[in-house]
């Protein structure tokens, strides 16, 4: 992909000085909002305003190899981030919903290292990286937030390798489910009453296990009545019943 926006759609040549009532843009209230993000801004950062994109279910925010143009924050929906490998075979190394940050690896090198794949219709808003880390940057204010997103995004890396590199198979299963209804819960959204946006697959393949595992440990769960699944519907009845498995 050559873009440096979602497959599909062009990004303008401009990103400020847009009228606030154009709801394709979004101001930087609105994102730290998103991070939740609680650190001071000026005035003048205030009134800037980054683009928001959408993405569809399939589509791409960035490719592997594509230069860095910036980072994303997701407004809406659910995204992977996936690696390649050099014989075709592709690992899940994280999932993100709304407010988390897409794109950190590509700072060091100034080119993505992983592919943002949309898991459902979304949205993002991209932080342009001369607003970030240009020499001539505007703003030390989201420079700032940027650095305390990163921070935030390594230890959610130090959580999940310490889920999938759990002893037995399907208690990384079960501290998935754990991590998902933090996940859901830090978004607004029912701690017990989860809506998976990736598949068993993808479960499997972030977890460093089978599917076939996956769905052996759903099963188990469910027959134990620790959760009620059917397809990507899960129903979490005790948690402290989740947090104490070891299969």
């Amino acid at each position: 992909m050559t873009s440096s926006a979602p497959r599909g759609y062009s990004l303008p040549q401009a990103w400020g000085n847009q009228p606030r009532s154009n709801p394709d843009w979004v101001g930087l209230p609105e994102v730290m909002t998103l991070m939740q993000f609680d650190g001071p801004v000026g005035l003048a950062d205030d009134e800037r305003l980054f683009r928001r994109c959408r993405v569809k279910a399939g589509q791409t925010v960035f490719d592997s190899g594509q230069s860095f143009d910036g980072l994303y924050v997701v407004r809406l929906g659910a995204l992977k981030s996936v690696v390649t490998h050099d014989d075709g075979a592709e690992h899940v190394l994280s999932f993100a919903m709304k407010g988390d940050l897409l794109g950190t690896e590509g700072v060091c090198a100034n080119r993505y290292r992983t592919e943002a794949v949309a898991l459902t219709d979304s949205e993002v808003i991209r932080l342009p990286a001369s607003e970030l880390f240009s020499p001539g940057r505007a703003s030390n204010d989201i420079e700032r937030m940027a650095y305390w997103a990163i921070s935030r995004e390594l230890v959610k890396e130090q959580m999940s390798y310490t889920l999938t590199h759990a002893v037995r198979s399907d208690v990384r299963v079960a501290r998935f489910l754990l991590l998902q209804s933090d996940c859901f819960a830090a978004i607004g959204c029912s701690p017990r009453r989860l809506t998976l946006p990736m598949t068993r697959r993808d479960i499997g393949n972030y977890l460093n296990i089978t599917l076939e595992t996956v769905s052996r440990a759903l099963s188990a769960l469910h027959q134990l009545g620790v959760i009620d699944v059917s397809h990507r519907e899960v129903v979490i009845n005790s948690h402290e019943a989740l947090r104490a498995y070891e299969g």
